[in-house]
């Protein structure tokens, strides 16, 4: 009888071989491609936050610096001047102080830090600040004067890709207004962030396009200019190197002695690959408190263990930072807001008193200026402050009695104010502007407006209602006031009111809200609720 033929031992042990190893081949392959997919969403994550900061820097200065190209070109009493003065000695006054006046917006917003003008008429061209050396006398940027057109007045990369700048033509003026805001701080923020050799950043009018052996990263900052990142993949994966290395190692140990390299795969690389994949996880929810606390048997495992906890530290203190400057750039809006307010109101007052100076009306002069001085001593002393209502009141009653100085038989005006009301707190000129946009708007030549400025408190809400019969307002200027927020802050139209509406919301809320009502010749009311509780005062 043929018996039969048995396996090898040597057979055995390949089989038993392969039984082990063919799974830890395959759990170590699946190990190192989550391990390396990690470590590119990990660089990816790092790389977009730093360009997110970046952007919303940049996004913010661009917006402030909007801001005030479109005051200056729209509502700046002095630059008008200036540019209409005939006078060459008077122009030359304008000239000086305009150039003081701007450059102290340089040193104290966060605007564009190089400007020019360029009047057409005299062929004077004024940049700030004053270029001395060997750019003394000449014209940097002029070219693109030359060259100007209707995509000049977007913000665009200058040729040397170091600048952004934008140009406007105010043709009533016969006047270029540019500002020039520099990229290099911005470039080199991003470049000090990242330890990559081949990590590059660039401002280009376009996104760049997918290269073999790079990953690339673009964010858009505005129309036509992109901000665009781009590190070499190899770059990335050379800190895996040393991993995959020390896998061969492990898999030859492990032909050598099975039990063993069992153990201390299992030990060794399973349970630190672990850690690290749960800590990403935590990371990706959201858990930014979360650092590895465990102590690895390998030194290299435990340098990944400290690189992450770095990492994680690192972003959260980015983040933090990130917040910061977004409440801080929020701050500074609400200040630009009321701040901007100021210099309108001040000029018209001047010119008032400047007019009744003229018809040698002393008696009014003098309580205009005693006016003035209690408006600025009040707006000095209060600066962002919630201040009670009954200052406000005072304020508003003064300057209509004032402006019926000027205007003595176009308007009446009466009040209606619950007196409860005088207890709360509100914005110092937050209704201020209502009063004086009626004043600039609704006045009427052939007849006498009647103005009601009425309040009342009702369950938690205050309600004021500023009417008058003037000469109103057409469909869509109602709209653009109804929908206000739904304008871009820096487009220079409804300054008073959006500034206000601006501000409402910022101390009291979604809640508060301003809706107007008005017909052609027949009136406007505005009414304006804010949830207030009276009761807690």
């Amino acid at each position: 009888m043929q018996k039969k033929k048995k396996a090898s031992l040597m057979t055995k042990a390949a089989v038993i071989l392969m039984i082990l190893i063919l799974p830890f081949n395959i759990i170590s392959l699946v190990t190192s491609v989550v391990s390396y997919r990690n470590s590119m969403n990990t660089v990816k994550t790092a790389i977009s936050h730093s360009m997110d900061s970046c952007r919303l820097l940049l996004k913010n200065r661009i917006r402030n610096t909007d801001s005030v190209l479109y005051e200056l070109t729209s509502n700046d009493t002095l630059l008008l001047n200036m540019c209409q003065e005939k006078d060459e000695s008077r122009y030359r006054i304008l000239r000086y102080q305009f150039f003081q006046y701007l450059n102290e917006e340089v040193k104290t917003s966060d605007i564009a830090g190089s400007w020019f003008f360029y009047q057409t008429d005299r062929d004077d061209y004024i940049p700030l600040p004053a270029y001395t050396g060997a750019t003394a006398g000449s014209r940097p940027y002029f070219s693109y004067i030359e060259n100007y057109d209707y995509s000049s007045s977007h913000w665009f990369i200058t040729e040397d890709r170091s600048s952004l700048m934008r140009i406007l033509y105010v043709n009533t003026m016969h006047l270029y207004c540019a500002a020039i805001i520099d990229l290099t701080p911005y470039l080199n923020d991003l470049e000090n962030i990242s330890d990559y050799a081949s990590f590059r950043s660039t401002f280009e009018d376009h996104s760049p396009e997918e290269e073999t052996g790079l990953l690339v990263f673009t964010d858009q900052v505005t129309d036509g200019v992109f901000l665009n990142v781009s590190v070499s993949k190899q770059d990335i994966n050379n800190s895996l190197s040393f991993m995959e290395h020390a896998q061969i190692l492990f898999f030859i140990l492990y032909l050598a002695l099975i039990p063993l390299l069992y153990y201390l795969m299992r030990k060794n690389v399973g349970k630190p690959l672990a850690d690290l994949n749960s800590a990403h996880a935590e990371l990706q929810k959201g858990n930014e408190n979360y650092r590895i606390t465990q102590v690895s048997g390998s030194r290299e495992f435990q340098e990944s263990y400290d690189s992450f906890n770095q990492m994680a530290s690192s972003l959260q203190t980015l983040q933090k930072q990130v917040l910061d400057k977004e409440l801080a750039n929020k701050q500074l809006q609400i200040d630009y807001l009321q701040l901007q307010i100021r210099p309108h109101f001040l000029l018209n007052s001047f010119n008032v008193l400047y007019t009744l100076i003229q018809n040698g009306q002393r008696e009014p002069s003098q309580q205009m200026i005693l006016f003035l001085s209690d408006y600025f001593r009040y707006l000095f002393r209060s600066g962002n402050e919630l201040q009670l209502f009954s200052k406000e009141r005072k304020l508003i009653e003064d300057y209509m009695n004032i402006t019926k100085i000027y205007y003595p038989s176009s308007f009446e005006v009466s009040y209606q104010l619950d007196p409860n009301l005088d207890l709360m707190r509100v914005p110092p000129l937050l209704l201020h502007s209502f009063m004086e946009n009626i004043i600039a708007h609704a006045l009427l030549p052939d007849r006498q407006v009647h103005i009601v400025f009425s309040g009342e408190y009702e369950d938690g809400i205050v309600t004021f209602y500023i009417s008058d019969d003037g000469k109103g307002m057409d469909t869509a200027a109602i709209e653009s006031i109804n929908h206000i927020r739904d304008i871009p802050i820096d487009d220079g139209k409804n300054v008073g009111i959006k500034n206000s509406i601006y501000r409402l919301k910022h101390y009291y809320g979604e809640g508060a809200s301003v809706v107007c009502e008005s017909e052609i010749n027949v009136g406007t009311t505005f009414t304006i609720t804010i949830p207030y509780n009276l009761e807690e005062d």
